[in-house]
């Protein structure tokens, strides 16, 4: 092998590789040498460095060698060296024997948010691996949800994200539905309405269908929260840091983004995405506490806190796309409460589920993309906490057990012989800390999850746990 490389490069080799051969015989052994010297033959995990190495027109030779083995690991091996050099050469090269992983690793490290400096002066090293397929790769899909998730909402209001959504999925063959409001109010997905009814921007709905599977096969659905910005209404939030609900649509951007891979991907299977676009603002007009709104499904809501809007939003589009499209399995994905961020901080995501079976598949499918979810308790006792007074259910279950009541408000809305999951990513949906593979900022978290667990089910036979059945 005698690859040429840019000058002001770095590379990142692994240990006894037929590449790391190749420059070793050109640097008359020393790379052997600096090994040896380091014991990196004896350690499952190291890494040396030669900066400035004679005879090769390069900045730095980064020797690996390493124990890790799933994909999720390659990509944080992309990340972390990526991010080591990016700033300081202009090419950074990965060794070719190692996973296509390692090159989505590293474009997921690159990602920035710019668009909106008037002088963006950052310039990363480009990314050099050899016989990369990019359609084995997820990190396009990923960038489109972060983009979405970091727009402001003056930018990204439910018009202009359905637009988005159909503009760029519609290319890959995804059937795309939009619903606008007046069609939404003749539907009577109230519930969903209602949130929206205080933003002088109207509401959508936008439906995405992908059906390349057998004709037969009931499709899996995939649900997402997408309120496009989130005062809590007339239960205004706190001043501080309400800037940051414009990440309050990141489910409904997860949706979108698996929707994109599988598209992509080409993926044999029959999925639908869909995803209830709201903006829940505070005018004269919004919705009150105290208020009842008949929903879909025909269940009458109180609604004692307006900030509790996204299970709404889920309720109505559970309740469509189950009537519409008889799914076998749905997971849906929400930023839905504080108390999820409270329980498990920043390092995972609330699982809920009634099934067992579907529940440790999406779990697997998360630890493929290195994506953590931890399955939370649900059941009868806190499902009676949603109970109301004067309507046949209330969105909120009182002061404890917040993420759990959530969870069970949405069941009302699943058909008891339907295979369900939800995950709360409110904790996960913005990355507050730089990662080996996610900057500061969107997360796209989900989609690599949601991806996995479309790509890798061979059917839908899942049974919902006995304790679930009341």
């Amino acid at each position: 092998m005698n690859k040429s490389y840019e000058s002001k490069s770095a590379i990142i080799l692994l240990y006894g590789s037929s590449e790391f051969k190749t420059l070793d015989k050109k640097l008359n052994g020393q790379l052997d040498t600096m090994c040896a010297a380091n014991s990196i033959d004896s350690k499952d995990t190291l890494e040396v460095e030669m900066t400035y190495p004679s005879k090769v027109n390069t900045q730095a030779i980064c020797v690996i060698k390493t124990d890790k083995d799933s994909d999720n690991d390659w990509r944080n091996v992309g990340g972390k060296y990526y991010n080591k050099y990016k700033e300081q050469v202009e090419h950074v090269y990965f060794d070719d024997e190692m996973p296509k992983e390692v090159y989505d690793g590293a474009m997921l490290s690159k990602y920035s948010f710019s668009k909106y400096k008037t002088k963006d002066t950052s310039t990363y090293a480009t990314i050099h691996v050899d016989d990369v397929d990019t359609m084995e790769t997820l990190h396009e899909s990923v960038y489109f949800s972060r983009d979405l998730v970091s727009e402001p909402g003056n930018v990204l209001y439910p018009a202009e994200y359905a637009k988005r959504i159909n503009d760029t999925l519609s290319p890959l063959g995804i059937n795309v539905k939009i619903y606008h409001q007046a069609q939404l109010q003749e539907m009577g997905l109230n519930l969903l309405l209602s949130v929206g009814q205080g933003s002088e921007k109207d509401s959508y709905v936008v439906v995405m269908e992908h059906m390349l599977g057998k004709k037969e096969e009931s499709p899996i659905a995939l649900v997402g929260k997408g309120v496009t910005f989130d005062t809590g209404g007339i239960s205004l939030k706190p001043g501080r840091n309400m800037g940051d609900m414009k990440y309050d649509m990141g489910g409904s951007a997860a949706v979108v983004g698996a929707m994109h891979a599988i598209g992509k991907h080409k993926l044999k299977k029959n999925v639908v995405g869909i995803v209830g676009l709201v903006e829940n603002m505070p005018d004269g007009t919004a919705i009150k506490p105290g208020d009842i709104v008949t929903s879909l499904s025909g269940l009458t809501v109180e609604n004692l806190n307006t900030d509790a809007e996204g299970r709404l939003v889920l309720g109505d589009i559970l309740t469509y796309v189950q009537n519409e499209y008889k799914p076998c399995c749905i997971v849906d994905l929400a930023t839905l409460t504080g108390a999820i961020v409270q329980t498990l901080g920043h390092e995972m995501a609330g699982l809920f589920t009634n099934s067992t079976q579907w529940g440790e598949d999406i779990i697997s499918a998360g630890e493929e993309a290195g994506e953590k979810y931890f399955r939370m308790p649900m059941g009868e006792n806190w499902n009676k906490m949603t109970d109301s007074k004067i309507a046949d259910m209330q969105n909120i279950g009182g002061p404890y057990g917040g993420s759990s009541t959530a969870a069970e408000f949405l069941y009302r809305f699943v058909d008891q012989n339907t295979v369900w999951a939800h995950l709360d990513i409110a904790g996960m949906a913005w990355n507050r800390t730089a990662k080996d593979t996610v900057p500061v900022g969107a997360v796209g978290f989900g989609v690599g999850t949601l991806f996995n667990l479309v790509k890798l089910s061979s059917s839908c036979e899942y049974h919902i746990d006995e304790s679930m059945k009341y």
